[in-house]
């Protein structure tokens, strides 16, 4: 097994032809190779970071940013004689702006998303099976990958929750630290499209992005730390040179030739490399950065095809897993008591309600039920949490004494010092269990239960806890 110290970077070259792309491989990418990272995503200590280098689109797998920067032209007036071969998104809104041109670059774009987005292509839906990854940074500002996480992922509901950096938006950071988010997470550093200048286009765009970045009272602290603390996965980052070291050396918050026990993984493939190149720079950094070249979306497709190997049907078992949450609850909370056994219809309740716009907390820890914790869980339920959400199945209706009995008799008590007209206790019942239900407190059997077979959440439902939760908190 390779040194866990270095900072390990994967570089690539695309072959000349990619229907032979995995026997043109060079050996660099071992056994020990995918050993270390596939270990490493399956503890959740790699972030991918994305690129438009593996952004493709699905009739034919082109890469999707060299034919907006092709619509966007046309829909600005742009003649293509007039920009260099192979021109971008850049050169396109230069020739533009050179020629005086007064219209909202931004709008033109949005509209071009908007009207005629294609689907993602595979190698989005590739690194969205990796199961493991519930947060991704990505430097484009297309939905794309949002969308190639709903299909995968979330059997094609919109699900995924989307957060971007912006030198004018008044959040910059993450809600919370990856490990305590719930669900699917996009991050975009540099920006998520819309109509207005809120995510990078051209080169001035870039400049006012890496100022912001250097701003203390805008910098994203939760992100910033989970960057220090992850390894980190780059797939086609099309970026110059500068702006690759500059990234690493900001999300190592240190000098790149300091040892670190976080590899960073760096696949690309714009070419052959120069006497300046990355490639040469690290390697001269320090001895203990290995460059391997690989091409990018070949990449994903090996990563993809190892993954489902190590993981059989791991999308689905992931959908069914609940997230972790943060060790105290929200203030008005809605609480989740289930038991072990009904876990997959809990996070299906937890991904409905979430999507209502719902907040919710539940525990995961009865494993390790000591005293300290048992007080702590009873607090929350007496005083903390909002509403009480009790999971009824067959199971819990089987059950003479767990941990979820003493929750719902902690629910009773509270039941009992409000109102009569306070709706605080919500049954939900997840199978064919006969009703009214003969395990819960008796202060709750006049309440009515909800049937939501396997914790599907309903719209009607989720209107309505999200109106009873609001209420609870009073906002």
């Amino acid at each position: 097994m390779k040194s866990l110290s270095r900072i390990r970077l994967s570089y690539a070259m695309p072959p000349a032809n990619h229907s032979d792309a995995w026997s043109s491989m060079k050996p660099d990418l071992d056994e020990d190779f995918w050993e270390d990272l596939l270990t490493r995503i399956e503890d959740g200590r790699v972030i991918p970071v994305v690129g438009s280098g593996i952004v493709t689109r699905a009739e034919d797998q082109s890469l999707l940013y060299p034919w907006l920067a092709r619509r966007l032209a046309a829909r600005l007036g742009v003649r293509f004689e007039e920009l260099p071969e192979d021109f971008n998104l850049n050169a396109v809104a230069t020739a533009y702006l050179l020629n005086r041109g007064d219209g909202n670059i931004y709008n033109r774009v949005f509209q071009i998303l908007r009207d005629e987005c294609p689907a993602p292509g595979q190698a989005l839906l590739d690194l969205a099976s990796v199961s493991a990854f519930n947060l991704y940074l990505t430097t484009t500002f297309d939905p794309l990958l949002q969308q190639a996480l709903d299909l995968v992922r979330n059997e094609g509901q919109s699900l995924t929750k989307v957060y971007a950096f912006s030198p004018r938006a008044e959040n910059h950071d993450l809600p919370a630290r990856r490990k305590y988010l719930s669900g699917i997470n996009i991050f975009h550093l540099l920006g998520r499209v819309s109509t207005g200048p809120e995510y990078v286009v051209w080169e001035e765009d870039m400049l006012e992005f890496i100022l912001a970045l250097n701003d203390e009272k805008r910098v994203p602290v939760q992100l910033g730390r989970d960057l220090k603390e992850h390894g980190l996965l780059f797939l086609g980052l099309h970026f110059s040179d500068w702006l690759v070291r500059f990234f690493l050396r900001v999300s190592k918050q240190e000098r790149l030739s300091t040892l670190q026990m976080h590899p960073a993984y760096l696949t690309d493939g714009p070419g052959p490399f120069s006497p300046t190149s990355l490639v040469l720079f690290f390697e001269a950094v320090s001895r203990d950065i290995h460059v391997m070249r690989q091409e990018p979306i070949v990449f994903c497709a090996e990563l993809a095809r190892r993954w489902k190997a190590r993981h059989p049907g791991a999308p689905a078992d992931a959908k069914a897993a609940l997230p972790p949450v943060a060790p105290e609850m929200p203030h008005g909370a809605i609480f989740i008591s289930y038991a072990r056994e009904d876990e997959a219809a809990a996070a299906s309740l937890v991904r409905g309600l979430t999507a209502a716009g719902c907040a919710v907390w539940y525990d995961r820890e009865r494993l390790q039920l000591g005293q300290h914790w048992q007080n702590h869980l009873e607090d929350e339920v007496k005083k903390r949490c909002g509403l009480f959400l009790s999971v009824i199945s067959r199971t819990t209706e089987a059950a003479r004494e767990s941990g979820y009995h003493l929750e719902r008799n902690w629910a009773a008590s509270r039941a009992e010092r409000m109102a009569q007209d306070e709706e605080f206790y919500l049954p939900v019942v997840i199978d064919d269990s006969p009703l009214p239900p003969v395990r819960e407190p008796r202060a709750f059997h006049k309440v009515q239960a909800s049937r939501l077979p396997g914790g599907a959440v309903t719209p009607s439902f989720g209107e309505r806890v999200l109106s009873l939760q609001r209420g609870a908190r009073g906002d």
